[in-house]
Order: C-alpha cells, then sequence, then structure tokens
C-alpha cells in the first residue's frame, strides 16, 4: 500500500471534507479522520474519568462506535462526537459502577507510593471539581479550556445559544470556586 498523504485537518471546512470522504469510502481519510478525532476526544473523556487506560480506552470505543456508525451521520459532526463521547463516559461509569465523584484520600491511596508531581495533582483536582457539576457545566468548561473552543462553537456542539453557553460557564466556574474554596485548595485570580 502507497504512503498515506497527509491530510491536514485545520478548521471545520477541512474536516468536513475529510469526514465525507470517510463517508464515501475513502481510507486515507477514515483514517486520518480516526488520528483527529482520538487526540480530540482523549482530551474530553480524560477530564471524565478517573485513569489514564481508561480514557484510552473510552476514547477508542468512542472512535470504533464513530466509525460504526459515520454514514449514518447527519447535522453538526462536532455535536454528535461529542454525544457519543459524552454517552461513553456515562457508560463507562455504568459499567464499572464507579462513581463521578473520587476524593482527593481516594487519589492519593492509588498512588501512596509513588511522589505525584504539581501538575498531575492539579488534573486530578481538577477531575474530582468537574464531577461536582452538571453534564452540561462540565461540557462547557471541557470543550471551552481543554478543547480550546469558543462559545460560538461551544453553543454549535452543545445545541444551545451563545447566551445558555455563557450562563452555563458563569455557573460551572462559580461552582467550581466554591468546591475547590471547600477544599482548602489555592484559587489563583
Amino acid at each position: 500500500m502507497p504512503e498515506n498523504p497527509s491530510i491536514n485537518i485545520e478548521n471545520e471546512e477541512s474536516l468536513n471534507e475529510i469526514v465525507n470522504r470517510a463517508k464515501r469510502g475513502d481510507e486515507v481519510a477514515l483514517e486520518q479522520m480516526c488520528r483527529y478525532l482520538y487526540k480530540k476526544l482523549y482530551s474530553y473523556v480524560f477530564y471524565r474519568v478517573r485513569h489514564y487506560e481508561d480514557a484510552e480506552e473510552v476514547t477508542g470505543e468512542v472512535v470504533l462506535k464513530i466509525v460504526k456508525n459515520l454514514k449514518k451521520q447527519k447535522g453538526n459532526f462536532y455535536a454528535w462526537i461529542y454525544k457519543i463521547a459524552g454517552n461513553a463516559v456515562i457508560d463507562y461509569f455504568r459499567r464499572f459502577n464507579k462513581k463521578a465523584e473520587t476524593s482527593y484520600e481516594d487519589l492519593r491511596q492509588e498512588r501512596a507510593s509513588e511522589e505525584k508531581p504539581k501538575e498531575l495533582l492539579n488534573i486530578d483536582r481538577l477531575k474530582q471539581g468537574l464531577a461536582q457539576l452538571t453534564k452540561d457545566q462540565a461540557d462547557v468548561i471541557t470543550l471551552k479550556y481543554m478543547q480550546e473552543y469558543s462559545n460560538e462553537e461551544v453553543a454549535r456542539i452543545m445545541k444551545r445559544s451563545v447566551g445558555a453557553i455563557k450562563v452555563l460557564h458563569y455557573r460551572a466556574v462559580r461552582s467550581l470556586r466554591e468546591y475547590f474554596k471547600r477544599m482548602g485548595y489555592e484559587i489563583k485570580d
């Protein structure tokens, strides 16, 4: 098989072109789409589940569901993939009978033998905070800060108005601040 030419996904328009080609059976486009989506969806899933390995597994499942159902996809592609990812995270917690809320003490005990770098500690704290939010609030925080989408893009993905996204964002940030303050974590403005 010849080398696959690199497909550059720079914006929604180029992604739509690749998705359409993948829907028509173009294997190169399908491979590039999967690589792109895996990277994009991993960070979304990572902040929702407890372990790196679980995030990899759930993300892999999400990409497989996307590929399996790609020809049936209609409407906003990003809204569709994030809906699949959100449902997969819910299924993850159901399947493994795990709680979305994780205590800091549980996390400390899991890695008691190793020293935890400050960055990992902050990620764990963020995961704990996100678990305290509603699903929509956690989605807004994840999409805006981890995925770096604008309010307009988040609104399209979540099928809400920009105003609704701003309200969700405000409430989510306020809830996170209150949670971190209750936990005694340092909050920098």
